[in-house]
């Protein structure tokens, strides 16, 4: 009973297991010294498939049949030495490396005992695929920077209308009229018939009094509408309430409605004054038209003037009324403030 017991202790298969167990269970915590063992211990176990393989083809059978989960260990065990193998290639650097630890041993072919092969394999493949992902990422730039520039872009005088308009609103808001003269008057020389030019001109020059220039840039502005009077009218009062001349800007919209009592920019222009004198209900009133009358041509302006009309009337309902609040003694009366958005 003991040599039976002792025999099978001692056959290829249980070394095979022996060998695998203790394999699976070093490869995570496997040192630098004890890797060329590991490495022979690995070639042990594929002697032993080998010769179970001839011992179970004279018996007419096959490993996977007999060995069918030593199998399945063993190729998991290959795997996980590809996983780890930067790794192990980092351990053999202190024997010189594996091409020090194939001369020095008798290596198999094993694959095993060439992962420095496999890990410069795989390193030469990241690189191609890093260097195609940069070639593929400059094509697709280089062509989207084409078609922007072809398609896309801006052209440069456009850019530069911007950039001057923006700089004449900011002296005008910032009430620095020689400047915006100036501004105004280097934008004109190289768009010398650009009707928003001209009419920023003739606004900007009322501000500083000159009634002689402010006619003359009016007239060339209104030239460059030719059959659309009213539009003129409207940009020329937008212009002059922003630039603060209330009257000034009355007086243009005034006129444009004469021209067309249903012309929505027209009424917003005339809610923006009444709301710049403190005429609440007046606002109102003509955000509301504006609203309605842009509805199907300019949604997006029936949007702003929507807005515009609900912030007035959140304003109204916050304000007391008169009749509720109490009578302040003579002395304690101060001058009411109207309502006024800039």
């Amino acid at each position: 009973m003991a040599h039976t017991v002792e025999s099978s202790l001692n056959t290829p298969t249980a070394e095979l297991r022996s060998l695998l167990d203790s394999a699976e269970r070093q490869l995570p915590t496997l040192d630098a010294q004890s890797l060329p063992s590991y490495l022979q211990r690995l070639d042990r176990i594929a002697a032993l498939f080998t010769l179970l393989e001839a011992e179970h083809a004279e018996q007419q059978t096959t490993t996977n049949q007999v060995l069918r989960s030593e199998t399945v260990r063993w190729d998991d065990l290959q795997r996980q030495l590809a996983q780890r193998s930067r790794r192990l290639v980092k351990l053999a650097a202190a024997s010189g490396g594996f091409a020090a630890l194939r001369k020095q041993y008798a290596a198999s072919d094993g694959d095993w005992w060439r992962l420095d092969t496999f890990v410069a394999a795989q390193q030469r493949k990241q690189l191609r695929g890093l260097l195609r992902t940069i070639a593929i990422t400059a094509l697709l730039l280089f062509v989207s920077i084409l078609a922007y520039q072809r398609w896309f872009a801006p052209d440069p005088a456009t850019v530069a209308l911007v950039n001057n308009l923006s700089e004449i609103e900011r002296y005008v808001d910032e009430k620095e009229w020689e400047p915006a003269l100036v501004a105004v008057e280097n934008a004109l020389q190289a768009t010398p018939d650009n009707a928003e030019f001209l009419t920023w001109a003739a606004v900007i020059a009322e501000q500083l009094g000159d009634a002689e220039r402010a006619e003359q840039y009016r007239a060339e502005a209104k030239a460059q509408f030719a059959q659309q009077e009213l539009q003129f009218y409207v940009l020329l009062g937008s212009n002059r309430f922003r630039a603060g001349d209330l009257d000034g800007a009355s007086e243009a919209a005034d006129t444009a409605l004469a021209l067309n009592a249903d012309d929505a920019q027209v009424h917003f222009l005339l809610g923006n004054i009444a709301e710049g004198r403190g005429e609440i209900d007046a606002a109102l009133a003509a955000f509301d038209r504006a609203a309605s009358l842009s509805e199907e041509e300019n949604p997006q302006l029936t949007v702003v003037a929507r807005m515009r009309y609900g912030f007035l009337l959140q304003q109204l309902q916050a304000i007391p009324n008169q009749f509720d609040a109490p009578t302040p003694n003579a002395e304690d009366a101060v001058e009411s403030t109207p309502l006024v958005t800039p």
